[in-house]
């Protein structure tokens, strides 16, 4: 079946899509830009992608996943699960094709809240990405989720922490990550899964890196200077401790806790008496032999709020706050997809000195 959407010009403002599938005679009528299986080919999907803020797939069985590669993984992906199916059968069929791909940004929509749970718990999914909606029909489940992603988009960043699954939103944390899971693995390096890996990310705001973490294995803290972003990610992740920071930013952390501490997105935002802070409480915090890791934009900028500082100088206040003992590990640019300046940069450094207790 052909494109039956009444809104298909692609240079017209980025709405999401609904694949239906075997539902699109169901949607025939719909005021939603609707795909129907012969525009999911791949020859065709790159333009239907163009437009879309989001992908909802409604017939997941029909849904060509092994597609869904490249730049095309970047609009963000909601999930219709299909009711009548326990969690064990959707994993098998849908597993690795699907749930096992899908990120802080993408979403998942089902009223079961026992499937929810264990699929949750199998994948380390966030609270927020769940959708839950009232309807069972293809038609109003397809409106329902549509008011959902619409009263999103139109949630100024002045009402508080943003929760939004936006395309640039999952390209930047894409981007982000592929650069910082080799630095990840490199810090665990080859310790046993019964050892606890002790992680605390620095400027955790609503928590979507902790989902980036095999909690099972990993002791995940979050800490961050806004309390209200602290209580989204307490919602989204409940068996995870985020903690406030105060004023003076000192962490509310023993000497030498953490296996590894990260931040990313974060230093640029502080001046230099705020960093030098950071810097020296994260080093205190860092278990000798263990990793500091930064993923910071180290450019000039007229932002106001914004106070990015060259990656020499940094790491001159680094060694300052650190008096030395330190080691660079690693050193990277990173270019986002659609930007026109390499504005992004990771430092992996270890803390030298020999461990005050073992």
């Amino acid at each position: 079946m052909d494109l039956i959407s009444k809104n298909t010009n692609a240079t017209s403002a980025a709405r999401p899509v609904f694949y239906a599938g075997r539902f699109s005679d169901h949607l025939a009528g719909a005021d939603l830009d609707v795909l129907g299986d012969w525009n999911v080919l791949s020859t065709r999907l790159d333009s239907v992608f163009e437009r879309a803020s989001n992908l909802v797939v409604l017939d997941l069985f029909s849904f060509p996943f092994e597609a869904l590669e490249g730049p095309r993984r970047d609009v963000p992906v909601v999930l219709v699960l299909p009711p009548g199916f326990d969690a064990e059968f959707l994993i098998d069929v849908f597993g690795v094709v699907a749930f096992e791909r899908l990120g802080f940004f993408d979403r998942v929509v089902t009223a079961d809240d026992a499937l929810w749970g264990k699929l949750r718990r199998r994948y380390g999914w966030a609270g927020g990405q769940r959708l839950e909606i009232g309807a069972s029909d293809p038609e109003e489940t397809a409106g329902e989720v549509a008011d959902l992603l619409e009263a999103e988009e139109e949630r100024s960043d002045g009402e508080g922490p943003i929760r939004r699954r936006t395309r640039f939103g999952k390209t930047t944390h894409r981007a982000q990550g592929a650069a910082l899971r080799p630095q990840f693995a490199a810090a665990r390096g080859n310790r046993a899964d019964s050892v606890p890996f002790a992680v605390l990310e620095v400027g955790s705001g609503i928590g979507r890196w902790a989902a980036s973490f095999d909690l099972a294995r990993t002791r995940f803290v979050g800490a961050d200077a806004d309390g209200d972003a602290v209580e989204v990610a307490r919602g989204e992740f409940p068996e995870i401790r985020f903690d406030v920071l105060d004023g003076d930013l000192t962490l509310p952390y023993d000497d030498e806790s953490f296996d590894m501490i990260f931040s990313v997105d974060v230093m640029h935002r502080n001046p230099t008496p705020a960093k030098r802070a950071l810097l020296s409480e994260m080093w205190r915090v860092t278990r000798p032999g263990g990793r500091m890791i930064f993923l910071d934009e180290f450019v000039s900028s007229r932002r106001p709020g914004v106070y990015p500082m060259p990656v020499r100088k940094f790491v001159g206040l680094l060694l300052e706050a650190t008096s030395g003992q330190v080691v660079l590990e690693h050193a990277e640019s990173l270019r986002y997809p659609y930007d026109d300046l390499v504005r992004g940069g990771l430092l992996s450094l270890s803390r030298l000195g020999v461990p005050k207790k073992w």
